[in-house]
């Protein structure tokens, strides 16, 4: 079963809708692993700082411990304003319904070289397409043999 374009963006949308009106998130072992590697990095984070404190004065501590609480209390304050900002829209707009339609047609790739093929089509259920460039053109061609 093959789905063009218009068909995949109206169904990861429709995927993504599901999920996130549901209002759980899945446990997955990326997730788990990703927590694992948090939970680590703070750990060594503690361990270096139980290193270094006996080494420096009680100012310079007391300033370093200041100035990382005021950054994780501006991130996470950030982080949660554009969360909540985030919700308000899809509880005002709900879910995407679609993507904006997007002409897989094009004249010339993103470096403004002209495109010769045969047809986007015959390119599309082709086994196998060689590209060769020319000077401004790129030549799409499907051996004769395939």
């Amino acid at each position: 079963m093959s789905l063009n374009y218009q068909e995949k963006s109206q169904f990861l949308s429709q995927d993504k809708s599901q999920f996130l009106s549901r209002g759980r998130s899945r446990l997955t072992i990326k997730g788990l692993f990703h927590t694992l590697l948090i939970v680590l990095t703070w750990i060594l984070f503690a361990y270096w700082w139980i290193k270094v404190i006996p080494q420096i004065s009680v100012e310079d501590a007391s300033m370093a411990f200041l100035v990382i609480f005021l950054t994780f209390l501006i991130c996470s304050v950030l982080t949660l304003l554009w969360v909540r900002y985030n919700i308000g829209i899809f509880r005002r707009k709900g879910p995407r319904k679609n993507l904006p339609s997007v002409s897989e047609e094009r004249e010339a790739d993103y470096l403004g070289r002209r495109l010769d093929h045969p047809g986007y089509d015959f390119l599309k259920y082709a086994p196998l397409v060689v590209v060769s460039r020319e000077e401004d053109r790129k030549n799409f061609k499907v051996p004769l043999g395939v």
